[in-house]
């Protein structure tokens, strides 16, 4: 991989909803925060998207420009069972998202959420 290269990465991470919080009002708060640490930043959703096992979930997608890579992308899918939200975050540039996108989808389609 040569200097300056930019490798696609998946990150899971998982939170908890406030009592009076819904997941579409806790991806807005999300968006804000986003919004005020990146410049020219583009936001696509959220739109709903099945996940096995969730209550609801949602898709997001993050453009925006990094001066010495390009046009980077988060695909975060946000899921969420009661007051539990779990958050998968794609990131890729943009000219990557067709070699990665299949395998992400199959990370994606192997996680299931558990109990503990």
């Amino acid at each position: 991989m040569g200097l300056g290269a930019v490798t696609a990465s998946v990150g899971v991470g998982q939170d908890k909803l406030s009592a009076d919080s819904g997941l579409l009002e806790y991806i807005e708060k999300q968006k804000k925060l986003i919004g005020g640490h990146l410049q020219d930043v583009n936001f696509a959703g959220p739109q709903a998207s099945p996940f096995p096992g969730a209550e609801e979930s949602h898709l997001l997608f993050v453009r925006h420009n990094v001066a010495s890579a390009g046009i980077m992308l988060h695909a975060q899918t946000y899921v969420r069972l009661a007051d539990w939200v779990g958050i998968i975050t794609l990131t890729t540039l943009e000219l990557q998202l067709r070699g990665v996108r299949p395998d992400y989808e199959a990370f994606v389609k192997g996680l299931r959420i558990g109990t503990e």
